[in-house]
């Protein structure tokens, strides 16, 4: 964890919170690659995209997820092809995830009225029988029926429209032309290739070890049939390999990529929650938003744990960051409220950095080794204000304008000695992330 990049500040988010507009269509991340909030082995990548002009390009994202019991109809057991299986998950009467195509997932609340809905990053929602619409407002509109996707409108009046074989997605069209197709055998009906903006990728297929914990032994009662290899028209080839561990019988899968190392995973049979991840071994507990430890072959240890609005992350270095969002269920939820990097030396606690914003998410207040910074914003002029302290002693008070630039500093003499970092660095604003960026 690289905790030097929270020194450009307002800038280091997590990637929820720097989520923009409508669909971006970046590939879907995990705090620790491999594994998700709850503990479970999740595996994504991007096998293939279609550049569809005006600036549209569609990656087709998949994933593996050893908690997830459905089949894919492209790809097997375990699998989701995000594109073709992009739908709506009821959680209760007043919630719901939607698995967005690009396999991000988004929830979205029911307001008073019964209809409508709100969901992540300005995201609305409504329902009209089967059909749920959600719409972003710069333009980008989802349309669901019977909680699968069919149709995706731009911000530029382009439409993508799905065609279905009973239940699967097997054709993905863009102004009634297809870019996206899946062939199968005429016969069996199984998945043999993906066509991805005209690129032809070859899916083969082997049986998976369905393991089952019975009287407190993990024991193989059948097998499932789930993607082994993909290969590319270059050449390039991907196998996934699943097994079973020697002596537990927990699942395992091996993953090799053409000239790379092979990874490795193993799960536990009963929680399905990840084990081992190549040189991790992971120390987890059964429950939601479970606290995520790990510790590799040279005995480093890092951490991760999300819990009411607050994320706590530890490095192998000890130090932590605590990231605190609003938790409530208003405007301001999910928006920053707090950083803080905390280190130990010895048993004593030793705040490096603390960082608090305002409503709009924007940086009011700073402290780094002692040295305290206020940033004052004039919504009516754009300008911003910025004093730094230590103590009650004033280092400097500068104005800039709302372009960023520095209209008058002000310094004080300063008489016991500072940090020569913070005593070098200044802030400029920025007018492109609306946050103050510091300049050494």
């Amino acid at each position: 964890m690289k905790y030097a990049a929270l020194m450009l500040i307002g800038i280091t988010l997590i990637p929820s919170f720097a989520m923009g507009c409508g669909l971006d269509w970046t590939l879907p991340t995990n705090h620790f690659d491999g594994v998700e909030e709850h503990g479970y082995v999740s595996y994504w990548e991007k096998i293939g995209e279609a550049d569809l002009g005006d600036g549209l390009v569609i990656p087709v994202n998949i994933n593996f997820n050893s908690h997830r019991e459905s089949s894919s109809p492209t790809l097997g057991k375990g699998w989701m092809v995000a594109l073709l299986e992009s739908h709506v998950e009821p959680i209760d009467e007043n919630s719901m995830h939607v698995i967005m195509p690009d396999g991000w997932t988004f929830i979205f609340l029911r307001n008073g009225n019964a209809e409508t809905w709100r969901g992540n990053a300005g995201w609305v929602g409504e329902t009209n029988n089967t059909v749920f619409t959600i719409t972003a407002p710069c333009g980008w509109r989802i349309k669901f029926d019977g909680g699968k996707i069919q149709e995706i409108d731009t911000p530029k009046n382009r439409s993508l429209s799905y065609k279905y074989n009973g239940p699967a997605a097997t054709e993905v069209d863009i102004d009634n032309r297809p870019f996206v197709q899946v062939e199968s055998d005429n016969k069996t009906g199984v998945a043999e290739d993906l066509l991805i903006g005209g690129q032809k990728i070859d899916i083969a297929f082997a049986q998976r070890p369905r393991v089952q914990t019975m009287l407190k032994q993990n024991l193989v009662t059948s097998f499932d049939p789930s993607l082994n290899q993909l290969k590319w028209p270059d050449g390039k080839m991907e196998s996934f390999a699943f097994g079973t561990a020697d002596k537990t019988l927990d699942p395992t899968l091996a993953i090799t990529h053409s000239g790379q190392t092979e990874r490795n995973f193993s799960w536990d049979a009963t929680t399905r929650q990840i084990k081992i991840d190549g040189v991790w071994t992971y120390n987890l507990t059964t429950c939601d938003n479970v606290p995520v430890n790990r510790t590799n072959t040279q005995g480093q240890s890092e951490s991760y744990s999300t819990s009411f609005g607050t994320i706590t992350e530890q490095g192998t270095d000890g130090t932590r960051q605590i990231t605190t969002t609003f938790s409530n269920a208003g405007p301001l939820s999910g928006k920053l409220r707090k950083i803080e990097l905390i280190r130990h030396v010895g048993d004593k606690p030793d705040v490096i950095t603390e960082c608090a914003y305002d409503e709009k998410g924007r940086l009011v207040r700073e402290t780094t080794n002692g040295i305290h910074y206020n940033v004052t914003w004039n919504d009516q002029t754009g300008g911003v204000v910025v004093e730094s302290s230590k103590g009650a002693l004033l280092i400097s008070k500068s104005m800039y304008d709302k372009e960023g630039g520095l209209i008058r500093i002000k310094t004080t003499n300063v008489v016991e000695p500072l940090d020569s970092a913070a005593m070098t660095k200044y802030y400029i604003f920025n007018p492109n992330t609306k946050m103050m960026e510091i300049r050494q």
